[in-house]
């Protein structure tokens, strides 16, 4: 009797740590800087790498700890290979099927200047190719030195698309799962003045 409980609880354990099938395309592998990390240095822009290119009216933006804005837009950058090949969970013909991810596409975020030391926080909304929406937050801990803003500054008052939030359910944040292991990939190398310590 013993024994037919330890397997039942086995099972149950094994299937509570089944990760949930991410449904959408082109979600969020990896960041630069990572969600968690803490940045000791300025840098001169953010990258957050998808399994597909953002929507052509995608939103991104940098708050500092205060909520001031300080992103300058953004663009795509050079596809490069993902540091750990992903796989998403697609629904097919009723059935859940992996495909496996190797190339990231990066978006890259200029950061106009660095006011405060603190948690700053990276949004992002997106449309993936199978309609879903992509979106997330990533925070890191800044702790160097802070700049000036330039002289020809403006703070960026651009708010998402409202079509962005038109479209089906939003899959999670780095909702991407490792292709051989079910923990979240792994963030590439860090630039250096980061350090993979909790911002929270």
């Amino acid at each position: 009797m013993l024994r037919k409980i330890a397997v039942v609880l086995a099972v149950v354990a094994a299937v509570a740590l089944v990760p949930a099938p991410a449904q959408a395309h082109g979600q969020l592998a990896f960041s630069d800087p990572a969600d968690k990390s803490t940045v000791t240095e300025p840098l001169v822009d953010v990258r957050l790498y998808f399994t597909e290119k953002p929507a052509s009216n995608a939103f991104f933006s940098i708050t500092a700890p205060d909520g001031t804005r300080v992103d300058r837009g953004w663009s795509g950058g050079e596809p490069k290979p993902l540091p750990t090949p992903v796989q998403e969970l697609n629904l097919v013909n009723g059935n859940w099927e992996p495909k496996v991810y190797n190339i990231g596409f990066p978006t890259v975020i200029p950061v106009g200047y660095w006011p405060q030391t603190g948690v700053y926080t990276i949004t992002y909304k997106s449309v993936a190719s199978d309609g879903d929406r992509v979106a997330g937050e990533i925070r890191f801990d800044y702790q160097g030195r802070l700049t000036q803003a330039p002289a020809d500054w403006q703070a960026p008052t651009n708010q998402p698309d409202p079509a962005l939030d038109e479209h089906g359910p939003t899959a999670g944040s780095v909702a991407t799962l490792s292709a051989t292991s079910p923990d979240a990939p792994s963030p590439p190398p860090p630039r250096p003045g980061r350090t993979g310590c909790s911002g929270r």
